[in-house]
């Protein structure tokens, strides 16, 4: 886990989309939050480190 201050953030999202990380997270033997954080810094990775890897329906306009 990251060291230092942290933010806590609210997220409304679609059902379907809520149910397909609550089942992502439980294969991974994580929780919700969890789950959710360790794709956000893994996109964030890639933003930063391999930009040419994310084309087409990974580019957020």
């Amino acid at each position: 886990m990251m060291k230092g201050p942290k933010k806590s953030v609210g997220v409304l999202m679609p059902l379907e989309l809520y149910e397909q990380i609550r089942e992502q997270a439980e294969r991974k033997d994580r929780t919700m939050p969890g789950y959710i954080r360790q794709v956000l810094k893994r996109y964030l990775w890639y933003v930063e480190n391999e930009p040419e890897a994310l084309t087409g329906r990974w580019e957020i306009r």
